[in-house]
């Protein structure tokens, strides 16, 4: 999936009608610009299994600290530690949820946490909208 530009906001989608069954990481993502702020806007479709529940982590890595990762042409990785962490709060039924962001960033990471039993979540749609200062 591609970044979008719209009226000064960066959106970014990480899942478009995804169905979520295990803990999965997505990035790391750079952002053009730094950001100023931003939200991952969570949509979730259908739901089911024992006991199911969804955690959404965003993770920011240090902007200027180029030397805290690895970059070739193939592959790049995130530093060990993020300098700072906002996490949804359990999801465990249909619906729309965001996570606030507001630390300056451009290097970012996405982790889906899955718990229950035999848990599902259908239709489920991930972006990252920024405000940038570009």
């Amino acid at each position: 999936m591609s970044m979008l530009s719209i009226n000064g906001l960066w959106i970014t989608p990480i899942l478009a009608n995804a169905t979520v069954t295990a803990n999965a990481t997505y990035g790391p993502f750079i952002s053009p610009y730094v950001v100023q702020s931003a939200v991952i806007a969570i949509s979730v479709n259908s739901v089911s299994g024992t006991s199911p529940s969804l955690t959404v982590t965003f993770s920011a890595y240090d902007p200027y600290a180029y030397d805290d990762y690895v970059e070739n042409t193939t592959t790049i990785t995130a530093p060990p530690y993020p300098y700072y962490t906002a996490s949804s709060s359990a999801i465990t039924a249909v619906g729309g949820y965001y996570i606030p962001i507001s630390v300056v960033y451009n290097f970012y990471t996405i982790q889906l946490t899955v718990s229950g039993t035999s848990p599902s979540f259908g239709g489920v749609f991930i972006s990252v909208i920024e405000r940038v200062n570009g």
